[in-house]
């Protein structure tokens, strides 16, 4: 009897080709893939965007709260010299060493005098020494050499005057109106300053010299502006600081007499 040998069928499914989700030939498991490594998801999309907005808008904030102030250009005293200047002035400023008492010549040129005028405050600057007034038990009068800084002489004050601050400022007027700048005199209102200037810009203080002829403005942007009294010239920057709030001294600008006792 013969026997007849069949040979069994191999039931194993080949493996599938390298690339469609199965591993190599050899049985080595495919590397994962990011399925979103060739386009970005749209909530990525959306992130993108909005920081973009973000960044947008705080550029216009910033143009809109600091561009506008942007002060109007003017010339310096070294670029125009003509309508010359004979006198100085002095102010003083809080600084990191505490206050510090600054000159500026006729020629535009800054000195610092000194600092650690902590208590005092400059109130006149007369033929002989910028006057300071010392606030406190030992209030008085410190007389500093304009030349070297030091203290030259003190004197005692038995009463002081409204008078002494009558120098402080207060001598122009400034409005804008329709993009307008208009700083007058305030005494003979005169015409000093008209320009177009930003709203936000101003021009917060004036300070006359004793013989009449020469204002000095101080502007929002920190910078003292040269002015003729009569307004027959346009301001021009003397000189930059650092502080929008000082108040300077005219040399010549005589220490009345106390009046009033305090």
């Amino acid at each position: 009897m013969s026997t007849t040998s069949t040979s069994s069928t191999s039931s194993t499914p080949p493996p599938p080709p390298a690339g469609d989700g199965g591993g190599p030939a050899d049985g080595t498991p495919a590397p994962a893939t990011d399925p979103g490594g060739t386009s970005p998801s749209p909530q990525r999309n959306l992130i993108a965007l909005l920081a973009a907005a973000t960044l947008v808008a705080v550029v216009v904030v910033l143009v809109l709260v600091f561009g506008i102030a942007r002060p109007p250009a003017l010339a310096t005293l070294a670029e125009e010299p003509e309508p010359t200047l004979t006198s100085s002035i002095a102010w003083s400023q809080w600084e990191p060493d505490g206050a510090c008492l600054h000159v500026l010549a006729p020629s535009g040129e800054a000195r610092q005098l000194g600092c650690g005028y902590d208590g005092e405050e400059l109130v006149a600057w007369t033929d002989d020494a910028i006057a300071m007034l010392v606030w406190g038990p030992r209030e008085g009068l410190e007389l500093i050499d304009p030349d070297t800084g030091e203290v030259v002489d003190t004197d005692a004050v038995a009463g002081v005057s409204e008078e002494w601050f009558d120098h402080r400022g207060g001598a122009v007027r400034s409005r804008t109106v329709d993009g307008t700048l208009t700083v007058t005199l305030r005494e003979s209102e005169v015409e000093l300053w008209r320009v177009d200037a930003p709203e936000a810009y101003r021009v917060n203080d004036g300070f006359l010299s004793p013989d009449g002829e020469w204002v000095v403005l101080v502007d929002r942007a920190g910078r003292l502006l040269l002015v003729p009294s009569d307004g027959s010239a346009e301001p021009r920057v003397w000189h930059e600081v650092e502080e929008s709030w000082v108040r300077p001294v005219w040399e010549g600008t005589p220490l009345p007499a106390p009046s009033v006792e305090r």
